[in-house]
């Protein structure tokens, strides 16, 4: 019995449901809204509701295009960029986010080796200039972070002894393996920091006594602290949900997804009671980031119904649930998504034996980490592990990618 909840300006849409089967619905609007949702659902309930699930990812999303404050970044390197273009980041909707750029002398290869000495007396005084500038925080990107993340840790102990008011996101918390990708994520973060911290705030209030989490890309949740932590990870929960949402509603744990509109089609797909997933995919700004978020396919209406055979699934082992625009799938996809975990980082094997135990290693931090998202213990389960050969560099080196998940604590 658990409450989904999804916020959208100043309105709030939410669901009672029980294993996916929809008891109650609420709608509000204005600030009291969410609590007064949430004590009404309670209300009606049969039974004792286990915890609340928001999805922000709306109200993030406009926060990142109305009313973000700009950030700095500063970028841990072996040596400087030779040129401008290289110095900053490809994407124009990235570089209107950040008003203060550095670099500093520092950084790892793929397998950990220290590319550089530290320079920590530059990063402070990169610190201090993004602060005389009115910047409330600093995005730290070290190369090989991935995989020995001690010159980020470095960075960020000591501009928060030198400059304790100025918040400090590290690139290594989300993963990828691309430095772009990364800064990406990391800058995100540190532009989301205010307004996640007012809606976590804000939803947690509304929940009263209830457990509060908060939907993730991935089709998961996580705890409050980690969303306030890594808002980047709520980005695009909406569609994630939608997608869980939808399959639950009409009881499968495999289905193709098609989201219609006026205009337009969105195909999505669900595997196992999880949303296909991945990274390094442009989401609602454009932009690629690191973190996992639903692989989706736009389509014409018109288009999808004249070759609906071309867009889905050609098994008839994977049945297609269609929704309408004035459905809201995302409401009952926030009460019933998993605890979730997921990890993408770079290792260096010498044999398959070493390799297989580091993917182990992997698989349990990832179960460790579902503990902190309401996981009951024994339920955790990995819902995809990889090992991927990098081949542009030395043999041995591997990029490992763990999706964990478990039912949900009862």
């Amino acid at each position: 019995m658990r409450i989904g909840a999804r916020l959208s300006g100043r309105g709030i849409r939410a669901v009672l449901a029980d294993e996916g089967q929809v008891l109650a619905r609420s709608t509000g609007e204005g600030a009291r809204a969410p609590g007064s949702v949430v004590r009404e659902l309670s209300g009606l309930a049969p039974a004792p509701v286990r915890s609340v699930t928001f999805d922000i990812s709306d109200p993030l999303l406009d926060a990142a295009r109305r009313d973000a404050d700009p950030v700095s970044v500063l970028r841990v390197l072996p040596r400087p960029a030779h040129t401008a273009a290289l110095a900053g980041h490809p994407s124009p909707t990235l570089r209107s986010f950040v008003a203060h750029r550095a670099a500093v002398r520092g950084g790892h290869d793929l397998f950990g080796t220290a590319l550089a000495p530290l320079d920590l007396p530059a990063a402070v005084e990169a610190a201090h200039g993004a602060r005389e500038l009115g910047l409330g925080a600093v995005a730290v990107i070290a190369t090989g972070a991935v995989g020995a993340a001690g010159h980020e840790r470095a960075v960020a102990e000591a501009v928060l002894e030198a400059v304790p008011e100025l918040r400090v996101c590290l690139s290594h918390e989300v993963g990828g393996v691309g430095l772009l990708m990364r800064e990406t994520a990391a800058v995100f973060n540190a532009v989301l920091l205010p307004a996640a911290g007012r809606l976590v705030d804000r939803c947690r209030r509304a929940a009263g006594s209830l457990p509060c989490w908060f939907a993730t890309s991935d089709g998961g949740r996580v705890s409050a602290e980690r969303l306030r932590a890594l808002p980047v990870l709520g980005l695009e929960a909406k569609w994630a949900m939608t997608l869980l949402g939808a399959a639950a509603l009409h009881g499968h744990h495999t289905a193709a997804i098609v989201a219609r509109s006026d205009e337009v089609c969105t195909i999505g797909e669900v595997r196992d009671g999880l949303p296909q997933v991945a990274a390094d995919l442009p989401g609602s700004l454009g932009v690629r980031l690191a973190a996992p978020q639903p692989v989706l396919t736009l389509v014409g209406r018109e288009t999808f119904a004249a070759h609906r055979s071309r867009w889905l699934p050609g098994s008839p082992e994977i049945p297609a649930v269609f929704t309408d625009g004035d459905e809201d799938p995302a409401t009952v996809g926030a009460a019933c998504c998993p605890p979730t975990a997921w990890l993408d980082i770079v290792v260096h094997a010498d044999t398959t034996d070493d390799m297989r135990r580091r993917q182990r290693d992997t698989e349990e931090r990832a179960r460790g980490m579902l503990a902190l998202s309401g996981a009951a213990p024994g339920s955790e389960r990995i819902a995809e592990s990889t090992a991927t050969a990098l081949s542009y560099v030395r043999a041995g080196t591997y990029r490992l990618r763990v999706r964990a998940t478990a039912r949900a604590a009862t």
